[in-house]
């Protein structure tokens, strides 16, 4: 049994594994309790949103939180936009005069270009769902040949920083952010995350597979969908996709 900080985690750590998320459904199906950690320096299968792979060298960060807060399925999606405010909470600490915002529905961005992926993952135990909340942050790497411009922590600070160190700022920012809505529930969440996205109020392309929809970005609803002004002036409200400006693509 690890031994667990102030933040309320327990935290697994490895030199290398296939994936954290690997380790943290192996560790949840044994039982580990909610707030369980898995962090790894490299990964040689890690994987993002939409089954795309995520380049895994070591000098990032790279963990798998489970999280058990025994609320329904439905609202595990929500985890989402929470670790992405934690995340921008821990890096605007480090760098509070940098343009940081979230992409819909799981980035964050530093500069224009992706700092961190999010991925979260739902596993059935004991009549109830627990969630595998997936965080990779570039601090040291920046991977090439990215759909989306992307770019490294290292690059931004003035004094380098561990991986170590940046781990606990992430972790006592998501304890904060969870707490919240475990509390509050996502209304606080979504406010925060829409004071903090990219592209509200302007054209956008969405693409979901072969289909694509354009339209003005109206922010986010009560569950977290995209609400889009299509061209024709309907609404609709996109579960999934990848979001660009309308006049880049």
């Amino acid at each position: 049994m690890q031994e667990r900080q102030s933040h309320g985690f327990e935290i697994h750590g490895f030199d290398a594994v296939t994936s954290t998320s690997d380790e943290a459904e192996r560790l949840a199906r044994a039982g580990a309790p909610d707030r369980t950690l898995v962090w790894a320096r490299s990964q040689s299968s890690g994987r993002g949103r939409l089954g795309r792979s995520w380049s895994s060298p070591q000098g990032n960060l790279y963990t798998t939180a489970v999280l058990d807060p025994g609320l329904p399925l439905g609202r595990l999606q929500e985890l989402s936009f929470v670790a992405s405010l934690a995340v921008h909470d821990a890096v605007s600490g480090l760098l509070p005069e940098a343009d940081l915002r979230l992409k819909w529905p799981n980035d964050v961005l530093l500069g224009g270009a992706k700092i961190s992926g999010i991925l979260t993952e739902t596993l059935p135990r004991g009549g109830h769902y627990a969630a595998l909340l997936g965080v990779g942050l570039n601090l040291g790497h920046a991977p090439d040949e990215t759909r989306y411009p992307a770019t490294r922590l290292q690059d931004h600070l003035a004094v380098p920083l561990t991986v170590e160190s940046l781990l606990e700022r992430y972790l006592e920012t998501l304890a904060a952010r969870y707490e919240t809505w475990r509390r509050h529930g996502f209304e606080p969440v979504r406010a925060d995350w829409i004071a903090r996205a990219r592209w509200i109020g302007r054209r956008v392309m969405v693409e979901s597979g072969a289909e694509r929809k354009s339209g003005c970005y109206e922010g986010i609803d009560a569950d977290g969908t995209m609400i889009l002004r299509l061209d024709d002036g309907r609404q609709e409200k996109i579960a999934a996709g990848d979001v660009r400006l309308a006049e880049e693509s």
